[in-house]
């Protein structure tokens, strides 16, 4: 991974950056097309309803002569459904990002990709970014596979790429199916918490600490990096879900299937000291801030509902 600066990919004379955020309509994109702009940047946002990143056609006629930068999230995502459908998954995660890469190669644009946890089975407590790769679920093949086309791009064309590995993000707006809206939702809704298993440990990290980090990348583009982004520290499935319940005052049964998903890990830590030196990034917030964030945002959300 190269260490050596180039300039701001992003920064123009008497104007705000020009950034295209693809996959915009979900989770993390929409709430990163709202950071941009609050930055200062001019943002492209686009969905996968108007933007299909497998459709080279379509990417070709972007306007990307006002284009600065890349923040390429577009993609199929959760790693259930990616076992039901690893050809979409893969698909749609490296042939989208090969659009994407094409496009930057042509135009001279700095790209950020949001990876994901790639590791597999892990070497070593905490992980680093040099640490070997495995993937063990085809959404994470998918990722990793994309994240070599990142390399090669940088290496043989000169394509500026900044990589982000999140390790579990979470924020207000995540889908349902995601484990800690599952939690809230049922400590807030019902009269117990059911899961399947409650010792994997995971390291869980804010979506307004990521959305930092992505920023950050956009000011300090490398000619190619790769950064975890993490809090590095892990937290059980049990620990998140008495850590609900103690913010919302409840003390609900919890029942555990105790059965493990596929390929399942029992624990993942980030090293985020590479972040940390090269972005001058650290999170901003621990799981209980995080958390009591996110449920105060679900409790405003349903609040507004019920007066519509």
């Amino acid at each position: 991974m190269s260490m050596r600066e180039r300039p701001a990919a992003g920064r123009e004379e008497g104007g705000a950056k020009k950034i295209l955020v693809t996959g915009a309509g979900g989770f993390i994109g929409n709430a990163l097309a709202q950071y941009l702009r609050e930055k200062g940047a001019a943002v492209l946002g686009m969905g996968a309803q108007v933007l299909d990143v497998t459709d080279q056609a379509a990417i070709e006629r972007l306007p990307a002569g006002e284009l600065r930068h890349i923040v390429h999230l577009a993609g199929k995502t959760f790693v259930p459904k990616s076992w039901e459908e690893p050809g979409d998954f893969l698909k749609t995660n490296m042939l989208g990002t090969l659009h994407m890469l094409e496009l930057c190669r042509k135009r001279n644009i700095s790209m950020t990709y949001i990876s994901a946890y790639i590791y597999g089975l892990p070497q070593r407590i905490p992980i680093r970014e040099t640490d070997r790769v495995n993937p063990n679920n085809p959404y994470a093949k998918s990722k990793y596979m994309a994240e070599e086309l990142c390399q090669f791009y940088a290496e043989q064309y000169g394509v500026n790429v900044s990589v982000i590995r999140p390790f579990n993000v979470y924020g207000a707006g995540q889908r349902q199916d995601f484990l800690i809206p599952q939690i809230i939702n049922q400590a807030m809704h019902e009269q117990c918490i059911r899961v399947m298993d409650l010792m994997p440990g995971r390291d869980y990290i804010y979506l307004d600490d990521l959305l930092e980090a992505i920023w950050l990348t956009v000011e300090n583009v490398q000619e190619y990096d790769v950064f975890n982004i993490g809090m590095g520290v892990s937290y059980t499935v049990g620990e998140v879900i008495d850590t609900v319940q103690r913010l919302l005052g409840t003390a609900w049964p919890v029942e555990c299937q105790n059965k493990a998903r596929r390929n399942e890990l029992s624990n993942v830590v980030a090293d985020i000291s590479h972040a940390r030196e090269v972005l001058g990034w650290q999170p901003g917030h621990t799981l209980e801030e995080g958390l009591g964030k996110m449920i105060k945002k679900m409790q405003e959300s349903e609040a507004r509902k019920g007066c519509l």
